[in-house]
């Protein structure tokens, strides 16, 4: 056989290979995008709702991204890990995210996960049950327990400084520990405290009295932030994070009852108000309002707190 006759039989087959081929089901390997991963280190607080929905309802995976959500335990935890660069991200509050800044990471804020309006992921001063403390005048030479140099502490002081009460008229008093802090007040070794709800509930269900919340002015917000180097070498990633959020947000709004037993299994709800106690309503994604992080950085500067001069800009970071 000729040699151009061989050729032509080899190129012949190859032809007909390559028409089966066409016919045939088509398997996807080259070419397929590898799965984004990020890691995102959360408390269990109800903050985390639309990331538990998100996971649980596939919203992540459709959109190739698989986000490893890392439970911990206290906010020193979380910011151990992102300063270690275990986490690509946090759901935290500004304070935190202000003192991670101005230490020397470079992290950003994508969103406001809770506080959009002064009636999302409110906190109060509750006062001791059959206490005699009836108004926030009242609490003037009280024991009010908090966490110094925290949100608690920020929201302690808006709300005495609204209602014309100088902060220092207060004995402040340090339980970090937010179990304990229930604990001494229910046993009545303290005045009054400041939590967050599902505690403000709980305390009212205890007898406890609600003697001022901030639901008049934004005092108290939660945050998603993102370590600047995720946000520039993974923007797909970041822009795919937030097309899932949103759904699993709309998915929250529209249908809350059916995540009712997802809140229970991973928010710490105390168990006689789990079954009574509503979903909050949550915003989309957006950032937050440059007022709301200048006035949190006002009173940090005040406090000392920042070594550096800190500008909104330098905060925030729109995806």
């Amino acid at each position: 056989m000729g040699m151009r006759r061989k050729l032509k039989l080899v190129l012949a087959l190859f032809l007909a290979l390559s028409l089966l081929a066409g016919c045939g089901p088509k398997i996807e390997t080259a070419g397929k995008t590898a799965q984004e991963q990020l890691k995102i280190g959360v408390l269990p607080i109800e903050d985390i709702m639309p990331l538990l929905v998100a996971e649980q309802n596939g919203y992540f995976a459709q959109e190739n991204l698989h986000v490893d959500i890392m439970r911990l335990q206290s906010a020193v935890e979380q910011v151990n890990a992102m300063q270690s660069r275990q986490l690509d991200g946090m759901v935290t509050d500004m304070i935190i995210a202000a003192m991670l800044k101005d230490s020397g990471q470079d992290i950003k804020i994508t969103s406001v996960t809770l506080g959009v309006t002064p009636l999302e992921g409110s906190f109060a001063i509750v006062a001791a049950p059959e206490s005699d403390i009836k108004t926030i005048a009242d609490l003037k030479g009280k024991k009010v327990g908090i966490a110094f140099n925290t949100i608690v502490e920020y929201i302690l002081d808006g709300l005495l400084t609204d209602a014309g009460i100088n902060p220092s008229e207060v004995v402040k008093t340090s339980i970090p520990k937010i179990p304990l802090r229930m604990e001494m007040l229910f046993s009545k070794q303290i005045d009054a405290v400041v939590v967050p709800d599902p505690l403000v509930t709980f305390a009212e269900f205890k007898g406890a009295r609600i003697i001022a919340q901030d639901t008049e002015r934004n005092l108290s917000q939660a945050v998603v932030l993102f370590d600047r180097k995720i946000l520039d070498e993974k923007k797909g990633a970041a822009e795919a994070f937030y097309r899932a959020y949103t759904r699993a947000v709309d998915d929250l709004n529209n249908h809350p009852e059916d995540y009712k037993q997802l809140m229970i299994d991973n928010v710490n709800i105390p168990e006689p108000i789990a079954k009574d106690y509503s979903l909050q309503r949550y915003p989309r994604p957006q950032l937050p309002a440059e007022e709301d992080v200048n006035n949190i950085l006002k009173w940090m500067k005040a406090k000392n707190l920042l070594k550096n001069d800190l500008k909104y800009i330098d905060l925030v970071h729109k995806i």
